[in-house]
């Protein structure tokens, strides 16, 4: 299930995407529309997450550039895909990450591809990679995993703010998260591309800060990788 919202102050672009989305009938959608960004942050809070986001900018008392920032204060991590007439806060809706800006009037085409683009990130962010950690199972989100590495006959996972130590092979960890984003910077280390901050030819640094050494005989293979991950997410 792909929950998602639309907020837009204008009636008629509102119905437009809600009419889009009845069309993706290959996909199982939750929406929630509304034309108040303040309505888009109660509910929120009120339920879980957001997946995706369909947001007008210029609206009522708030935009959608400061709606957007809430929604990431409050903890939410949705697609943002900024819907506007104007193409004056290119940059701003770059400062919060939006997965896409499209303008007004949206074509079905055009929606459709974005959409089902964010879709399939969506999915891969979904995607869970099991962990035993002590006498824990512990399902991880994939998106969330900084990276896996070999340490002291073990596996680490790393996440944002914890490691999780676990027996296992990194060779079956590659093989289960194939086609997740995560390629090899040293024969002992596989990196979640979507964290990857800056790549220089013996380091790569991830959004956290951390840095990690990459391999001479890896660093081509790495840098194609990334390439291809790149262009499949922009």
């Amino acid at each position: 299930m792909i929950r998602i919202a639309v907020v837009d102050d204008e009636k008629e672009c509102l119905e437009r995407i809600g009419a889009y989305l009845d069309q993706m009938n290959e996909y199982q959608v939750e929406r929630f529309l509304t034309t108040s960004a303040e309505e888009l942050l109660k509910k929120s809070k009120e339920e879980a997450c957001f997946d995706i986001v369909f947001l007008d900018i210029e609206m009522g008392s708030m935009t959608g550039i400061e709606a957007a920032k809430q929604l990431c204060e409050n903890g939410g991590n949705p697609l943002i895909i900024f819907t506007t007439a104007h193409n004056q806060y290119v940059k701003e809706a770059f400062y919060v990450n939006a997965f896409q800006y499209m303008f007004k009037p949206v074509e079905f085409e055009d929606f459709r591809y974005e959409f089902e683009r964010a879709a399939r990130a969506v999915q891969r962010r979904n995607r869970t990679f099991e962990v035993n950690h002590g006498r824990e199972k512990i399902l991880l989100k994939c998106y969330d995993i900084l990276y896996i590495e070999t340490r002291d006959r073990h596996l680490v996972v790393k996440t944002a703010d914890r490691e999780y130590l676990y027996n296992g092979a990194l060779k079956e960890a590659e093989r289960q998260l194939s086609g997740y984003g995560f390629s090899k910077a040293e024969q002992g280390i596989l990196v979640n591309l979507c964290h990857v901050r800056k790549l220089e030819p013996t380091k790569v640094e991830l959004d956290d800060g951390e840095i990690k050494f990459v391999s001479r005989r890896m660093y081509k293979s790495f840098l194609a990788d990334l390439n291809v991950y790149v262009s499949r997410n922009q």
